[in-house]
C-alpha cells in the first residue's frame, strides 16, 4: 500500500519498540557550548622566559609562597597553563560573590604543569583558615600516581602551616586513620533531665572529634571506605575537589563515590544546578557548596559523562596543541628498526658506545622484561656501570630509594616497566 503526497494520514507511534524513545534522548546529546566554544585557550608549548613575568614579580601570590616556589623548588617562571588558570582561581578565592564559583575544566598535555596548576592558588586561597578541616581533596586513579601528587602538595602546605594526608593504600587503613582525625576532651555537657542522669554523666568527659588534616590526596574508593568507616571524618567544610587524571578516573570508577562525597559535604546532588535567586541572600559562609576542578590530558567530550559530574556553569581551559603530551624542546628522538631478537645488545651496544650520558632511563613492556633486561646488562656492561631496576612488585620506599639514588648518580641506569611509568 502507498501513500499518495499530500494525502492525510496519522502516524501511530511505535510502541512494539520500546528503546526507540531512549534512542531518541540519548541523541539529542551534543558537545556542550562551554566547551566547543568559549573555551579559554592556551600555548602548552615550553616557557618562553623572554615573555613571561618572573614568579618573584606576580603580585597575585603571596609572597612567602613565592619564596618556596623560588627556593625550594628552583622554579623561576610558570609555564602557559598556570599563567592562565592561577591567576584565574585566586581571583575567583578574592571575589565575594554569593554565587557558587564555576567549576573548571583543565585539558592540557601530560609534562605541561598540571600538579602545581592547582596546588600553587588552592593552598594560598585556604592558608588563612582558622580552623583545621579538610577543605581541599585531590583525587587520581591509582596509589603511585597519589604519593607523586601527595609530595608535592606536602612539600608546599608543610611551609605554610598545612597538613596534608595520603589515602592510598601505602598505610594500612588503622595508621590512616590515626591520621586524619583525633579526639579531643571535653568537659560535661548537655541538659540534665534527671538524677540517674546526673550521676552518670558527672565524671565523664565527653569526646569530639576534630580534623588534624586541611587537605587530601586520595583514590576514590579508599575516600569512600574513609567516608563509611572513619568516626569523625568530615567533609562538611570541603571547598574544592581536585580530579587530576580525570578521564581515568571516570573511566575506570563508577560514579557513585560522588554520590557518596556528595552525602558526606552535606550537598545534594541538584542544590548547586538549581541554583536559585533566593540564594543570593544567603551567606557564602553557609553555602554547603564545592568546587570542582577537573585536570587531564585528553579531557572527555561525551557530554553524558560530563553531565553525571554534575558541573556547574563549567569553564574550560584547552590547550592550542592536539597532542596528549608536552615534549621538552631540547628532547632528541632516535630510533633503531631491528629485530626482537637483537634489541636488548643493540642497547647495550648505544649505551656503551653512542649514548654518552651520566643516567639513563629504559622503559620495557612488561615486569618479566624488565628482569632480563637489567639482568643483562649487568653481565654485559663494566662493573663502573651500576644497573638497577624498578617493578610494581617493589614497596614503594624501596621504588622511591632507587630514584632518588638514580638521581644523584649512584645508579647510571635505570630499567622500568611502561605501567610503572
Amino acid at each position: 500500500m502507498s501513500v499518495e503526497e499530500g494525502e492525510d494520514f496519522t502516524v501511530l507511534p511505535n510502541f512494539l519498540n520500546d528503546n526507540s524513545s531512549l534512542k531518541k534522548k540519548k541523541d539529542l546529546y551534543r558537545l556542550p557550548e562551554w566547551m566547543s566554544s568559549f573555551a579559554k585557550r592556551f600555548d602548552s608549548g615550553q616557557i618562553q622566559t623572554e615573555t613571561t613575568i618572573p614568579i618573584n614579580q606576580l603580585d597575585y601570590l603571596d609572597e612567602d609562597l613565592r619564596s618556596i616556589l623560588i627556593n625550594d623548588l628552583s622554579i623561576q617562571h610558570l609555564f602557559p597553563v598556570q599563567c592562565q588558570v592561577i591567576p584565574y582561581l585566586i581571583e575567583q578565592n578574592r571575589s565575594h560573590s554569593p554565587i557558587p564559583p564555576s567549576d573548571i575544566c583543565v585539558s592540557s598535555p601530560t609534562g605541561s604543569g598540571k600538579t602545581l596548576t592547582y596546588v600553587i592558588p588552592l593552598v594560598q586561597c585556604i592558608r588563612q583558615r582558622v580552623i583545621r578541616a579538610i577543605r581541599i581533596v585531590i583525587l587520581l586513579p591509582v596509589q603511585d600516581l597519589a604519593e607523586q601528587v601527595y609530595h608535592v602538595v606536602n612539600q608546599i602546605g608543610n611551609k605554610l602551616q598545612l597538613k596534608t594526608a595520603l589515602l592510598a593504600g601505602q598505610h594500612s587503613f588503622e595508621d590512616e586513620q590515626k591520621v586524619l582525625v583525633k579526639q579531643q576532651l571535653n568537659g560535661s555537657k548537655g541538659i540534665i533531665f534527671d538524677i540517674a542522669s546526673y550521676l552518670k554523666q558527672k565524671h565523664v568527659c565527653f569526646k569530639d572529634w576534630t580534623s588534624s588534616i586541611d587537605i587530601v590526596v586520595c583514590t576514590p574508593g579508599r575516600l569512600v571506605e574513609h567516608i563509611s568507616r572513619t568516626p569523625g571524618f568530615s567533609l562538611t567544610h570541603l571547598r574544592y575537589l581536585v580530579i587530576d587524571e580525570a578521564d581515568r578516573i571516570i573511566d575506570e570508577f563508577k560514579q557513585d563515590w560522588l554520590n557518596i562525597l556528595d552525602n558526606a559535604v552535606g550537598l545534594s546532588s541538584q542544590i548547586k544546578n538549581d541554583f536559585q535567586p533566593y540564594m543570593l541572600s544567603q551567606s557564602s559562609s553557609n553555602r554547603k557548596t564545592y568546587q570542582k576542578l577537573l585536570f587531564s590530558a585528553t579531557l572527555t567530550h561525551n557530554p553524558e559523562i560530563l553531565q553525571q559530574l554534575n558541573l556547574f556553569h563549567p569553564v574550560l581551559f584547552s590547550s592550542l596543541s592536539s597532542s596528549s603530551i608536552a615534549m621538552p624542546s631540547t628532547l632528541r628522538e632516535n630510533f633503531v628498526v631491528c629485530s626482537i631478537t637483537y634489541k636488548p645488545l643493540i642497547v647495550a651496544y648505544l649505551i656503551q658506545n653512542q649514548l654518552h650520558s651520566e643516567r639513563i632511563m629504559i622503559f620495557v613492556h612488561s615486569k618479566k622484561d624488565v628482569d632480563r633486561l637489567s639482568s643483562l646488562l649487568r653481565l654485559i656492561l663494566p662493573d663502573d656501570i651500576k644497573v638497577s631496576h624498578i617493578s610494581r612488585n617493589l614497596p614503594s620506599n624501596k621504588i622511591q630509594t632507587r630514584l632518588n639514588m638514580f638521581q644523584n648518580g649512584q645508579i647510571q641506569i635505570i630499567v622500568c616497566s611502561d605501567v610503572l611509568a
